[in-house]
């Protein structure tokens, strides 16, 4: 029994590592380069399908992982980031589209709070009625809390500390806005539609994770910022987080 015991704490310590001051996480390994570029002591670690960078940047330890831009990926990744790497920060960055009629291409969204917007309930409607996606109402997520208490929740804070940090990025080409960083799914093609979420959800941008990497943190009690940049090109927000690590705490 000695030795099942100690063979199992040999497993359970194995899948940890040395704890990180900043998880950063993208869709792509594209979106990540600017930051690998900068890796030093770069260690590559694997766990499941999920690989992961670990190293040093702007003086802290950092780990990195792909997320696939997929909710379902993102939310795996993340947990097995956080339980490996016990992270005291998220960042999860990239690129989205704009709900916000007023952001234009170039600006950055800090994340003052995340929605994850894929959860709806469509009214009863007769067969050969049609569909109206305009008609639909929200459904919020039943986020668990202490005490296996469900909490439905449409959209949740980012970190404080982390939010008052980047809202001093010095943007490329826009300006840095404080706004609700959405995430589903979907790609909102349809105007009215996007007015719809926008108007109904509050969010500024659409993605296809950082509110379900952000939910994730959360539900593990890790503290999570957003940034993205409307329209963004490869690489430009890991620009930004290059800056939010010079001046994180």
């Amino acid at each position: 029994m000695k030795r099942v015991a100690f063979a199992l704490l040999l497993l359970a310590t194995g899948l940890r590592a040395a704890p990180v001051d900043v998880l950063l996480e993208a869709a792509t390994d594209r979106e990540l380069q600017p930051l690998l570029a900068r890796l030093a002591n770069a260690q590559t670690k694997r766990r499941a399908a999920w690989q992961f960078w670990v190293g040093t940047i702007a003086g802290k330890t950092v780990a990195l992982a792909r997320t696939e831009g997929d909710p379902l990926n993102a939310v795996a990744a993340t947990t097995l980031a956080i339980r490996r790497f016990s992270p005291g920060l998220v960042v999860t960055f990239g690129s989205a589209r704009a709900h916000d009629p007023a952001l234009r291409p170039g600006d950055v969204v800090v994340s003052g709070g995340f929605a994850a917007f894929d959860g709806m309930v469509s009214p009863r409607r007769e067969l050969g009625a049609g569909s109206n996606a305009l008609a639909w109402h929200k459904l919020a997520h039943p986020l668990m809390t202490s005490g296996e208490i469900e909490n439905y929740t449409e959209s949740f804070p980012a970190d404080g500390a982390a939010l008052e940090a980047a809202k001093n990025l010095a943007a490329g080409r826009g300006r840095v806005v404080v706004g609700v960083l959405g995430s589903a799914n979907q790609v909102n093609r349809e105007s009215d539609r996007i007015g719809w979420l926008h108007v109904h959800w509050g969010t500024s941008t659409e993605d296809g994770e950082s509110a379900d990497v952000a939910g994730c943190a959360r539900l593990l009690g890790v503290p999570v910022i957003g940034i993205r940049v409307v329209d963004g090109s490869e690489g430009e927000a890991a620009v930004l987080v290059l800056q939010l690590l010079e001046v994180l705490k």
